[in-house]
């Protein structure tokens, strides 16, 4: 799906816009995917989280966003898979002809800092912020304790939000540039749950993941992508990342650049002590022919004054 028509969204009937073939992307009871999780230790911070995937099929998702002392702001805690340079790409099937996810969740605390994020996506002079990024406000949610269902379409979606807060700054229907790429919907590689921008407790769940409103001839087929294009992905999604590849490979230059120049000067070195061998042979040869038509010629002369 193309920006244009993701921003097209805006003039559907929401009947419109719900309809349509629904993709299961991750069911908990059987999950296609690896989930970990993240939290804000490190820049510093003092949040912590933990998670289970219980065997009724239900990730749990808890702990506390907690203020970070450097920053004196709140930090984030985050419920993630394919995210981190170690982690192999998700697999979720191509959503390009979706309109929006559907998640089967509960929050068990009245907790409004609730995010969900998808996609590597990096926007030109961002720092650490990458991925398009939208609000589980907690009036969306079910009530408190209560498993149901909240809808978000991919027009409520953004890449261009604070990394400080997680709040979008440019919206969407604003700014089309900043709306979900067809790119990343075809292949995420990544998706994260967060508590993030507001301090406090931490207690959701979540059932299924899916995406509605799809075109008839998507196949829901998950495809892993492949790993060296995933890894250049984050590389680049992540100004820390970059920072760390870059000097690896300056320091890999480096130290190849003092190889070879040890090597060649351990060759030149060794052209010279060569040389230097040759030369002394080739004097050593010459001396020993010169003495050798000394002795002849004495021994010449011995014999010339012993017949005299």
């Amino acid at each position: 799906m193309s920006n244009n028509s993701i921003s097209d969204v805006d003039e559907k009937s929401d009947a419109n816009a719900m309809s349509g073939k629904k993709i299961l992307l991750e069911d908990f009871s059987n999950p296609t995917n690896k989930w970990t999780v993240m939290n804000d230790p490190v820049m510093g911070g003092e949040s912590y989280s933990s998670l289970e995937i219980t065997e009724d099929g239900i990730a749990k998702f808890t702990g506390k966003c907690a203020i970070v002392p450097k920053l004196s702001a709140p930090g984030f805690i985050t419920m993630e898979t394919g995210s981190q340079f170690y982690q192999k790409p998700a697999k979720f099937a191509d959503i390009s002809t979706c309109e929006g996810f559907e998640f089967e969740i509960k929050t068990n605390t009245e907790y409004n800092g609730y995010r969900v994020s998808f996609g590597k996506a990096h926007v030109k002079g961002g720092r650490f912020a990458y991925g398009y990024k939208a609000p589980l406000a907690l009036e969306d949610m079910p009530a408190v304790g209560e498993f149901g269902t909240v809808m978000i379409p991919f027009k409520k979606f953004s890449d261009k939000w604070n990394d400080a807060t997680g709040d979008i700054t440019v919206e969407c229907s604003d700014d089309p540039s900043y709306c979900p790429s067809e790119q990343w919907l075809k292949r995420m590689e990544t998706m994260s749950f967060w508590g993030e921008g507001i301090e406090g407790m931490v207690d959701l769940e979540v059932k299924t993941i899916s995406a509605f409103g799809c075109d008839a001839s998507a196949t829901g087929i998950a495809e892993e992508p492949p790993m060296l294009q995933s890894e250049i992905h984050t590389i680049g999604s992540n100004p820390f990342y970059l920072g760390f590849t870059m000097m690896i490979t300056l320091l890999l230059v480096c130290v190849l650049s003092c190889v070879c120049c040890c090597y060649h000067r351990r060759r030149a070195q060794t052209q010279r002590y060569n040389k230097a061998v040759d030369q002394l042979g080739d004097m050593t040869l010459e001396g020993a022919v010169y003495r050798d038509d000394d002795f002849e010629d004495q021994f010449e002369d011995e014999n010339d004054l012993e017949l005299s």
